[in-house]
């Protein structure tokens, strides 16, 4: 019995001092959870005076959506940053803690579009969710960021599902834009949706993961729409999750990268733990309302031709968006100018893979130092 009753006091000393340091950990994040952007300090510790740290909700065409601006100097260009998903913005901090923010020669702008991010919320109703609506809305931030900081132009890239909404606002109106930019190139979903379901398969098959083959037998082969047993957002997960495990984003989120971005003061204590960074596919709509639409956007039919000028960078094991169906598009793109760039051994996520590489194209060859 006396041995009984100490294991139980031990139990109970254990799991007080197992709730105390949740506690703490809890009261330090909220300590540096200001919600207030954190700036550009210079040696001495001093605000930077001609840089710009801030985030806003924004409205655009009637509907809130968060905008984020960053940069060392205002005088420098502005490059607005399109989202991938559909419904999947990325926090700024990641950009920042990846070393790809650009922020030191850009004015960047991270903007999360309508049906996804910080500023959504329950009233914006589902029917406005549209393609349509998220390319009108990146065309007046434009025009607005073009107003802000006395810009004649901008930059604009795109990253995957978001390489198609800047083509179509390029192509809309390519008077507002330097370059296009395109990371994971999205230019045929439905043809590269099969050739990534091939993928899947046959690795699946290379490897005996037998599990892994009877989910793709039960999704059945693209298109996902027709069939009836599983939704076309729920296809589309398990065929994604598979072929993450056979092409991997390779992004070392250690522990460091946690702590760092949970301590990072740009967001309040209450943003760090909404869905958005825990589960955003299942929080926000615009992922589940659009990705028929994902299905049926085709930059080979849709936009042949830029006015302006077109830098893609690819993986070369790129299995979200197949790199042979980018590379296809780009060898028929009419443009004045445009150059491709391929990532050895990248993936869908080649900015957070190749930091440096990314960052000197941008230097050497988008900006021309």
């Amino acid at each position: 019995m006396k041995i009984v009753k100490k294991i139980g006091k031990w139990f109970l000393i254990l799991l007080g001092a197992i709730v105390a340091f949740i506690l703490v950990v809890l009261l330090v994040i909220r300590i540096n959870s200001s919600g207030d952007e954190e700036p550009f300090l210079d040696e001495k510790g001093n605000v930077l005076p001609n840089s710009i740290a801030m985030h806003e909700d924004m409205t655009i065409n009637g509907v809130p959506q968060r905008i984020t601006i960053r940069g060392k100097d205002k005088n420098n260009p502005v490059l607005l940053k399109v989202h991938g998903g559909p419904g999947a913005p990325i926090l700024p901090v990641i950009y920042k803690l990846t070393g790809v923010d650009l922020e030191d020669i850009f004015t960047v702008c991270y903007w999360e579009q309508r049906g996804s991010g910080l500023a959504y919320n329950d009233s914006i109703p589902d029917s406005s969710i549209t393609l349509n609506h998220i390319v009108d809305d990146g065309l007046e931030l434009s025009n607005h960021l073009k107003k802000t900081f006395k810009k004649d132009k901008i930059y604009i890239e795109g990253l995957s599902w978001g390489t198609a909404v800047a083509a179509y606002m390029v192509q809309k109106n390519p008077e507002l834009y330097h370059a296009y930019i395109g990371s994971g190139l999205m230019a045929n979903l439905s043809l590269s949706e099969e050739l990534s379901y091939e993928f899947a398969m046959s690795e699946s098959q290379k490897h005996n993961d037998t599990i892994s083959i009877n989910q793709l037998k039960q999704i059945g082969r693209p298109p996902y729409v027709k069939n009836s047993k599983n939704s076309v957002v729920e296809a589309f997960e398990i065929e994604r999750q598979i072929v993450m495990k056979y092409a991997p984003i390779k992004l070392d989120t250690d522990f460091n990268f946690i702590k760092s971005m949970f301590l990072d003061d740009g967001l309040t204590f209450k943003e760090k733990f909404t869905d958005m960074i825990n589960s955003p596919e299942s929080y926000y709509p615009a992922a589940k309302i659009l990705q028929p639409t994902a299905i049926d956007m085709n930059l080979m039919r849709d936009v042949p031709e830029f006015k302006v000028p077109v830098y893609i960078l690819q993986g070369d094991n790129d299995h979200f968006t197949e790199t042979s169906v980018a590379k296809a598009y780009f060898d028929s793109i009419i443009a004045p100018s445009k150059k491709w760039f391929l990532f050895e051994n990248g993936t869908h996520g080649v900015q957070v893979e190749y930091p440096e590489k990314y960052r000197s194209i941008y230097i050497n060859e988008i900006l021309g130092k």
